[in-house]
């Protein structure tokens, strides 16, 4: 976790993993001023440092800062593999296109890119591909101005694709929208 325990952050943190999503933490607080003891909030944190733990027993520290509650709510019941896990956790940890390392477990437990923060390729990779297509959009074949444009990996970056100028492709912007979202 992140966070200074003077300021009482680790308290808000914990209380964002047990609260009610519609809830603030002050909503939470109010709701609970007058309880005797806190057990139920320090046995949920509990939960899910053991999970965490139990889930990826090597600390690394990119670590901190994940949404640990969240992801806890919506996979604590899945089965699943600490081994295999490690070994994606090494692999992308030396990945040079894993930019937000931080991202690397959250994308494991849900497998959402965007966690990642995966390089985005270069002005100068996209000048040279537009050109090396004529302006030309992969897809739907008809020309563009390189500002209607965007990059898109060709070997897709979650299939071992790299982020370099042979494998980047220009696509209309409605034709990316149309790939990415399948």
């Amino acid at each position: 976790m992140n966070g200074r325990a003077e300021r009482q952050e680790y308290l808000e943190i914990a209380i964002q993993w047990i609260k009610n999503e519609d809830a603030t933490v002050e909503d939470y607080m109010a709701a609970h001023q007058h309880d005797k003891t806190a057990t139920a909030l320090w046995s949920h944190f509990q939960a899910v440092i053991n999970r965490v733990e139990a889930v990826f027993p090597n600390y690394r520290n990119p670590m901190k800062g994940a949404d640990w509650g969240g992801l806890y709510g919506r996979l604590k019941d899945e089965s699943l593999d600490p081994e295999e896990l490690e070994a994606d956790v090494a692999r992308l940890m030396v990945d040079d296109d894993v930019t937000k390392k931080a991202g690397i477990y959250p994308y494991l437990l849900t497998g959402e890119e965007k966690h990642l923060s995966i390089r985005a390729f270069s002005d100068a990779m996209k000048q040279q591909a537009y050109e090396r297509q004529a302006g030309i959009c992969v897809v739907c074949k008809d020309k563009f101005d390189i500002s209607e444009m965007e990059a898109d990996h060709i070997d897709p970056w979650s299939e071992g694709g790299k982020t370099n100028e042979g494998n980047c492709q220009m696509l209309c912007r409605p034709c990316n929208r149309r790939k990415s979202s399948k």
